[in-house]
């Protein structure tokens, strides 16, 4: 009978209140350069993975057509052609990659080794690659042809090597 009277308090005190805005505060402060290091690495992956399937696109589309295909390489992005020069498709860093996307090598001047890459109607292509790497430089990516033979390979830069 006597517990029917006594008023529990519920709810959080001011104190409390303001201990947790500060812990998230903290813990906001430290996880947003993280953050934005992970975006910048996870676009530079997006961007190396979609030229690669473009790559794959191009190949398989000059095999299709019996015709050649190419990939023309600009300071801003890609295009690629098919065998009557029609453009199929666009990728402009910029718009896509909010200009965080660039082409860039770890080890050389170079940003592609060649402007255009051509896949001829066996499947075929000239050797070259294309050097990727995000705005901060914090990795780099090459995509594109070791030999002529028409595999395309997508390597990530070690620091010392590509693998």
């Amino acid at each position: 009978m006597i517990l029917w009277y006594c008023h529990k308090h519920r709810g959080f005190s001011l104190i409390e209140l303001m201990i947790t805005i500060a812990v998230v505060g903290i813990i906001a402060t430290v996880a947003v350069p993280n953050f934005q290091s992970w975006s910048e690495n996870y676009q530079l992956k997006s961007a190396s993975n979609d030229l690669y399937s473009h790559m794959q696109m191009a190949k398989i589309g000059a095999v299709k057509e019996n015709m050649p295909w190419t990939v023309n390489f600009n300071p801003s992005g890609y295009n690629i052609k098919n065998g009557s020069g029609t453009i199929v498709k666009t990728v402009d860093f910029g718009a896509k990659y909010n200009k965080g996307i660039q082409y860039k090598s770890p080890t050389s001047s170079v940003s592609y080794d060649s402007p255009t890459l051509t896949f001829n109607p066996n499947g075929t292509s000239d050797k070259g690659f294309a050097y990727i790497s995000n705005k901060a430089r914090s990795g780099y990516y090459q995509v594109g042809l070791s030999f002529g033979n028409g595999s395309i390979i997508l390597q990530k830069w070690n620091g010392s090597q590509w693998k």
